[in-house]
């Protein structure tokens, strides 16, 4: 994920370069090496770079995770939103259970973050060792909340790997590995978000996702298929900067 977001290709002289090389990443571990954990990790971790906001001027977090809890008040979601509140930008995956209804993963959810799904959804794939299609996760939630806010590409992402891949996974020239999901659709939104913000830092969450939304390209998708349509980066750094307070 931090490879799509900000990695700077350089064990592939720039070829599997990501959205925005330039950043800075905060890593705050709260998953094992299986990519599992509990949702009181994911507290301690929200709660972490909260307090350290400040400090490493955190202003995106990205969460290509997510659990199966429709409760838009449970922890996760009121853990998210209030960061959202004290300015970071999340950005949070739809989760891999789509089609039905209904079938966005906790904290995306929230009314408040942004919640991405992958656009490639009508395309056979590879999930976690598990042949999917149609897999993007889809509203509206338990609460009538249309979702997710917006698509990005997600099917086939190569990106740098971790010290050892998954089981089955085959790295690409021994530092890369290509993987599917709505995980992967997540940082492409992130690392926009950081261009973003690099050249117009004032700008706060909700002016952010109002500018992701207005420059999404529409794909004539359900609202609960597709959110605002699929991301498109230049038309977002293009855009004059949008100040929600001020529409």
């Amino acid at each position: 994920m931090s490879g799509i977001a900000a990695g700077n290709g350089y064990r592939s002289n720039g070829v599997y370069m990501g959205i925005a090389p330039g950043s800075g990443i905060v890593g705050v571990k709260t998953l094992d090496s299986q990519g599992k954990g509990t949702a009181v990790e994911m507290l301690v971790g929200l709660q972490w770079v909260v307090d350290n906001q400040e400090k490493y001027n955190i202003r995106v977090v990205n969460l290509s995770v997510g659990a199966t809890d429709p409760a838009e008040r449970d922890p996760l979601v009121r853990a998210v939103e209030a960061a959202w509140d004290l300015g970071i930008c999340i950005v949070a995956a739809a989760g891999n259970n789509g089609p039905a209804p209904r079938s966005i993963t906790s904290p995306g959810i929230s009314r408040k973050v942004i919640t991405v799904g992958a656009a490639d959804d009508g395309d056979e794939v590879e999930i976690m060792g598990n042949t999917s299609k149609n897999y993007s996760g889809r509203g509206p939630t338990q609460e009538c909340i249309v979702k997710p806010d917006m698509l990005a590409p997600g099917g086939d992402i190569i990106s740098a790997m971790t010290s050892t891949p998954p089981p089955g996974k085959k790295p690409i020239g021994g530092h890369y590995l290509r993987m599917s999901g709505t995980s992967m659709a997540t940082p492409m939104v992130s690392g926009t978000i950081a261009l973003l913000l690099e050249r117009s830092p004032e700008l706060m969450p909700d002016d952010v996702k109002y500018m992701l939304r207005t420059c999404a390209a529409d794909l004539n998708c359900p609202r609960n298929q597709q959110g605002c349509g699929v991301l498109d980066i230049g038309a977002v750094l293009r855009e004059e900067a949008k100040y929600v307070r001020d529409i």
